[in-house]
């Protein structure tokens, strides 16, 4: 069931991270890569809590940097890089301890 969930978050994110035409919209793309980041982490460390801490800490570090030499820090996007972790996160570990209590 793990490796399922780690395919099914890697094709999400390969068909809606940097798609303009699926996903036009920057929040989005942070969302679906932060869920998806944390879905892989948590489906194989069955650890959604550590995966959470890692997967924000992704996105931090990556405003931090758009804040230096990008387009600016945006607390927004670090803001959906959290909803994203979280839900991706505890989703899977909720279908991972179903199916392996």
């Amino acid at each position: 069931m793990r490796f399922i969930v780690c395919l099914s978050s890697l094709v999400f994110v390969m068909f809606t991270c940097g798609c303009a035409s699926i996903a036009a919209s920057d929040k989005w793309n942070h969302f679906a890569f932060s869920a998806s980041f944390a879905s892989v982490v948590t489906a194989a460390t069955s650890e959604p809590e550590k995966s959470v801490v890692f997967t924000v800490g992704l996105g931090l570090f990556k405003e931090i940097y758009d804040g230096l030499y990008g387009s600016g820090f945006d607390i927004g996007d670090l803001a959906v890089d959290m909803a994203g972790a979280i839900a991706g996160g505890f989703v899977t570990a909720g279908i991972c301890m179903e199916e392996f209590p």
